[in-house]
């Protein structure tokens, strides 16, 4: 196995650069089209939501292989200790260890290596994907949020024995860029917040390496209780996590929201002809809880989401797309007060596209109304060819 996927590795060696704001990407393999954009989108996405001051370093592998057992996967980078670090003894990945240091803490490192498999049949528009395809912008948004802190170090090995902070490089037939972290022997800061339902951390209910552990990390459900944000933004309780079904299957159970949530770019239960491009209001209090800071567009998302929306890109040139939840209609309006478009959401998506091209230059104001609510929210676009 090792052999095959180092000769897949090494058969796409074109490399391409792509730069998204406070995103960096290498991309090693052969694009198809669209790739390239999409990933672009789902970047500047998770930016529109993030305090981003040292730039992320994605390094992207492009494969296509029947026989890997992914559409997509992430390896994160890490960090303890650093300057700044809120917590001693505590593994961040990069990007958020980098914001807080302030610097970058891992210098000729990547921050994430990330794969697509294009063996899975991928949607690489912005629309709404065929109920064959698999959407590529969703995708990408949910590896890039592994990256981002959706992380954990949790793993009960073929023993039994539960531990965190001791993933056996092993496991994984693809080799990391970046010096394995899985082995650092400390838990992640997504970690920390994990409970059982009887609000007992998972982190210090039982010892390392221990059975105990393992069947902690196995059995019961499973939840990620932040008191300051997370809980806050999903009302007031903690949310639940993949796994705790019996068994453990690593890179599954537990960094992911679990599968019984709808709308949520980090658990598994969307799939082909689904997108799930906006992260739920949950998602935004965990990363917040995690160390992140939010622009003032996701604090407000995570105390009033039935009224949230976001506009990109701004200035706006042919289009700018319109991005909530439960959004009825957009209605444009010009700077003296003039309704110049009117665009329904009759397919109920969570974005809705505006062309501009036709519009005059200048400042714009978007009231943008919901379904079953009274609420409604403006936001300021400027229109600049």
């Amino acid at each position: 196995m090792k052999k095959i996927l180092l000769l897949i590795i090494l058969a796409f060696t074109i490399t391409a650069k792509a730069q998204v704001n406070t995103f960096s990407f290498t991309i090693n393999g052969t694009a198809p089209t669209g790739f390239t954009t999409a990933l672009n989108i789902a970047a500047q996405k998770w930016s529109n939501y993030l305090q981003i001051n040292v730039p992320i370093k994605v390094n992207v592998f492009i494969v296509n292989a029947s026989f890997l057992p992914f559409s997509a996967i992430t390896f994160a980078n890490g960090r303890k200790n650093f300057t700044n670090a809120p917590y001693p003894n505590i593994l961040y990945t990069t990007p958020l260890a980098n914001q807080l240091a302030g610097v970058v803490t891992n210098a000729g490192e990547y921050d994430m290596d990330i794969y697509f498999n294009l063996y899975t049949s991928y949607y690489f528009g912005t629309g709404k994907p065929p109920a064959s395809q698999t959407d590529f912008i969703s995708t990408a948004m949910h590896e890039i949020g592994h990256g981002l802190g959706f992380y954990s170090d949790g793993f009960v090995d073929n023993s039994g024995n539960g531990s965190f902070g001791n993933i056996p490089s092993s496991t994984f037939p693809i080799a990391t860029s970046f010096p394995w972290r899985g082995q650092d022997s400390v838990p992640g800061i997504f970690d920390k917040y994990m409970v059982k339902t009887s609000g007992n951390h998972l982190t210090t209910c039982a010892p390392q390496n221990s059975t105990a552990l393992g069947d902690s990390l196995k059995n019961g459900a499973l939840y990620f209780s932040g008191p300051l944000y997370a809980n806050a933004s999903h009302s007031n309780t903690p949310v639940r996590l993949a796994g705790g079904a019996g068994t453990f299957t690593i890179g599954v159970d537990l960094l992911h929201i679990h599968q019984s949530y709808a709308n949520t770019i980090m658990s598994y239960y969307w799939g082909p002809g689904d997108t799930v491009r906006i992260p739920a209001p949950w998602e935004l209090g965990i990363l917040k809880e995690i160390g992140w800071n939010l622009k003032p567009v996701g604090l407000k998302e995570i105390n009033a989401s039935s009224s949230f929306v976001t506009a990109y890109p701004n200035p706006a040139n042919t289009n700018a797309t319109i991005g909530g939840q439960n959004i009825n209609n957009v209605k444009v309006f010009n700077a003296i007060g003039e309704l110049v478009i009117t665009k329904e959401n009759s397919l109920k998506a969570e974005e809705v596209a505006i062309e501009t091209e036709k519009l005059n230059e200048g400042i714009y104001f978007l009231k943008v109304s919901f379904n079953n609510s009274v609420q409604s929210a403006t936001k300021k676009i400027i229109v600049k060819h």
